[in-house]
């Protein structure tokens, strides 16, 4: 039996690097002869523990995080971090599975470690920054194809990256989507996001771009879901335009997948992404996607054939919004089309690729 461990910053729902951890480790300890540890550094809300399968090993490093906290974790000897992270050469396969400290740590072993050693890319490592690290990695794995193809060409062919896109549990979504909500739909469009309340994912750009289509007469709810640093920002952000009405904050959900089910249109309003996995999440419930130019639109929305990409610009998402409130009808042709193409989204389907990677095939 072979054995693996992903180490990662934080295990909880509303962290689609976790989410994606999960679906990986469920799967492999039910599809291959494994043992499965997943190594959380940080944060650890021990209700995630229910969506894990009881066969994985979960063994958290700290339980905890302030602010600073990584900074001051990544300054110790990375030798000893990755004995800290890692243990005693007991693993055939350690995987930094996030940028930042897993990645300084699974590549920084002693001589005598024989596992193979994963650095896992989620979004993109601009200015190649951790260039370093990279090149002592046995392999280099991106979540999309994009940043597979970035990474080669800005390495200058030094880091031969592959890809492997997350595997997403679409049965379990599904079922989880059915379950009813205590909100009544009423008949305005409404669309929903769903991930961490931090600066990268847009949420403050995407109440002022509403806010503008409100001044214009447009009618619309959207549905905020999941918490982070900002969470109390984007609050006051909402009160300060007077957007109360139309905006619902719905806090972090160990189950969003029945709120998303229920909206007309998901918004991805990030600065950046790696692949999201919130998107393709909401696209095997059937929901059409609406995103801004980030690594991995391009691919979701084109296997997909259906939702939209804009620019990156507040101007870009505002339009795109505009565009589909004047054009209802697109939505029920985008939801049409994902009951036959969502299915390429499927676990069975990305988990060839990724066994092939950890040479469990």
């Amino acid at each position: 039996m072979r054995s693996l461990c992903f180490a990662f910053n934080h295990l909880q729902y509303s962290d689609g690097i976790a989410r994606s951890a999960i679906g990986i480790a469920n799967y492999l300890v039910s599809h291959c002869d494994v043992q499965v540890t997943l190594k959380p550094i940080y944060r650890f809300e021990k209700q995630t523990i229910e969506i894990i399968d009881e066969r994985i090993n979960v063994k958290p490093v700290f339980g905890f995080f302030f602010h600073g906290m990584s900074k001051l974790v990544n300054k110790l000897p990375h030798t000893f971090l990755h004995k800290l992270i890692f243990g005693d050469n007991k693993f055939d396969i350690e995987i930094g599975f996030q940028h930042g400290t897993s990645t300084i740590a699974v590549t920084s072993s002693n001589k005598e470690d024989k596992a193979m050693h994963y650095v896992w890319m989620h979004g993109y490592d601009v200015g190649l920054t951790m260039l370093p690290y990279l090149r002592k990695a046995d392999k280099v794995v991106c979540v999309s194809q994009f940043n597979s193809s970035r990474l080669l060409n800005e390495s200058k062919g030094e880091i031969k990256a592959e890809f492997a896109y997350n595997l997403i549990d679409e049965k379990k979504i599904s079922e989880d989507g059915q379950q009813s909500i205590n909100l009544i739909r009423e008949k305005d469009p409404v669309f929903v996001t769903v991930g961490r309340h931090s600066e990268e994912k847009g949420y403050k750009r995407l109440i002022r771009c509403l806010s503008k289509l409100k001044n214009q007469g447009y009618c619309f709810k959207l549905w905020l879901i999941g918490d982070g640093p900002d969470h109390q920002a984007l609050i006051d952000e909402t009160r300060r335009l007077d957007m109360e009405d139309c905006v619902l904050f719905i806090g972090a959900q160990s189950n969003p997948h029945k709120y998303t089910s229920k909206a007309d249109v998901f918004i991805c309003s990030s600065y950046s992404e790696g692949y999201s996995t919130a998107c393709t999440e909401a696209i095997i419930l059937g929901i059409p996607v609406l995103s801004t130019n980030v690594s991995g639109a391009e691919e979701i929305i084109n296997l997909a054939e259906s939702g939209m990409i804009v620019g990156n610009t507040d101007l870009d998402l505002e339009n795109g919004i505009k565009y589909v409130l004047d054009n209802p009808e697109l939505v029920q042709e985008w939801k049409e089309k994902l009951k036959k193409t969502k299915s390429a989204f499927s676990m069975d389907r990305r988990a060839e690729k990724l066994l092939h990677i950890l040479n469990l095939d």
